[in-house]
């Protein structure tokens, strides 16, 4: 993971950490000859429960060289913040499916572009905040996850289920007539899991997969 600091802006080794509200560091992405993408695309919001999964779990020693513990940390909570950011600001409470960053420190969000506004209540965020609150015990991510958890009520509920949303800028809402399979299988299982007492998933013997499927984890 030591090489997941370059893709993140602004760069963590830019910022004094401090303690307070996390850094809003955003994961842009990088073109062929290695110049920034200002664009950051929900799909990248996995990445704080992969660094989360590994605070918990990577051996103390590895986590200790070169200040990783600390490093790692703030980008998860950074990032973290980040992913709900992208929630929380649009009118319907819904993420688009990606967002254009500002080149210009501090890289705030840019209004989302036509061409990505819609959303296919995509799982990453929650299963970041899932991870997170496992890790620190914090409500702050159980309170965020009942905010994406009522706009996805309020804004992509039909008769038949949760559908893709095509504009997240516009309420009421114009839903797609389409439903993911990843919306019941990760996305509420994450949430449901959030809110969960920690016995309802040991993760001292259990691990989920890409698709959020608890296995049982190999007794080394």
């Amino acid at each position: 993971m030591d090489a997941l600091p370059s893709i993140v802006r602004p760069l963590p080794s830019s910022v004094k950490k401090k303690e307070g509200d996390p850094v809003p560091f955003k994961m842009i992405e990088l073109s062929p000859d290695g110049s920034p993408v200002w664009k950051m695309d929900h799909l990248s919001c996995f990445a704080p429960a992969l660094i989360a999964l590994g605070l918990m779990t990577l051996p103390k020693q590895d986590l200790q060289k070169n200040e990783r513990n600390s490093t790692l940390w703030h980008l998860a909570e950074g990032l973290t913040a980040s992913c709900s950011d992208l929630w929380t600001s649009t009118a319907s409470g819904l993420a688009p499916e990606f967002a254009m960053v500002s080149p210009q420190p501090p890289h705030d969000f840019k209004k989302a572009q036509s061409d990505g506004h819609h959303s296919f209540l995509r799982p990453e965020t929650a299963e970041s905040l899932f991870y997170l609150y496992r890790l620190t015990g914090d409500e702050k991510y159980r309170k965020l996850g009942e905010k994406h958890f009522n706009a996805i009520l309020q804004n992509a509920k039909v008769e038949a289920g949760f559908s893709s949303v095509r504009d997240v800028t516009q309420v009421p809402t114009s839903k797609m007539d389409e439903m993911q399979t990843f919306v019941m299988a990760e996305t509420f299982k994450y949430l449901f899991l959030l809110f969960s007492p920690a016995a309802s998933l040991d993760m001292d013997h259990h691990v989920l997969n890409t698709e959020g499927h608890p296995l049982t984890r190999a007794e080394l």
